[in-house]
């Protein structure tokens, strides 16, 4: 028995030393400048007969968002910037298991917030056809003006109630399916000023994590010691 428990410290030993060795697994995913089959477009409310204007560019590698949301406050007003990573619609949506933090190297004008959205793929409500069924995760965060470089992390972001009602989605269903992602957005939040134009200059964005996988490895090999220490402890004690 004392030779068993002498193996098993040894091989304890052993692995605690390589998942010391092993180096960090770490995510990342460049959302601009662009990369793979994603694709950026910009949008406004002009489909549903409203009057604001945006639009995109690039002015020296830099993409610039500029918007003008229409004046009558009495009617929704909608403008934004987003990316589809799903551009050839076969559901070959992003994985970001690992991502904790959304890094966004920016400068802005005349915003003083915006709504930051992760569209993701929910197989208890998400018609592939109907883009409005994908669950969306927004969080508004504030700008400073200028240049500046956001760090939002992953966990802050949340469904917000109005989806839940509009889709007739039960909100029991709290799992975020974070993991499979299909498009990125950016927009004006809520209190953005009308008639007035405002700009975002988009140097980089990318989203960044790292991976547990060799954490819960060494957890489960640990699990599997103790079992079998506990076992033939107990073997011992009946006979």
């Amino acid at each position: 028995m004392k030779r068993l428990y002498i193996i098993l410290g040894g091989l304890s030993a052993l692995a605690l030393v390589v998942y010391a060795l092993i180096p960090d697994r770490e995510f990342k995913e460049q959302l601009y400048p662009i990369s793979g089959s994603a694709v950026v477009m910009t949008y406004d409310d002009k489909i549903e007969g409203g009057a604001s204007t945006a639009g995109l560019s690039i002015v020296d590698s830099t993409l610039l968002f500029k918007c003008k949301l229409h004046p009558d406050n009495t009617t929704p007003a909608w403008c934004g910037v987003v990316w589809d990573l799903d551009s050839e619609k076969k559901q070959r949506y992003h994985n970001w298991t690992f991502v904790d933090t959304l890094i966004l190297n920016i400068s802005s004008q005349n915003i003083k917030e915006i709504l930051v959205k992760v569209w993701t793929y929910d197989p208890d409500a998400t018609d592939p056809d109907d883009f409005s069924t994908f669950r969306p995760l927004i969080k508004e965060w504030p700008l400073k003006g200028g240049t500046e470089r956001l760090a939002i992390p992953m966990w802050q972001l949340y469904v917000p109630d109005f989806w839940y009602e509009e889709k007739n989605v039960s909100k029991r269903l709290k799992q975020r399916h974070q993991e499979a992602v299909a498009r990125f957005e950016i927009s004006p939040s809520w209190e953005t000023p009308r008639d007035t134009e405002f700009s975002i200059s988009i140097q980089s964005i990318e989203v960044k994590g790292v991976s547990n996988l060799a954490f819960g490895v060494i957890l489960f090999f640990f699990l599997v010691v103790v079992s079998i220490a506990v076992g033939f402890r107990h073997k011992e004690k009946n006979d």
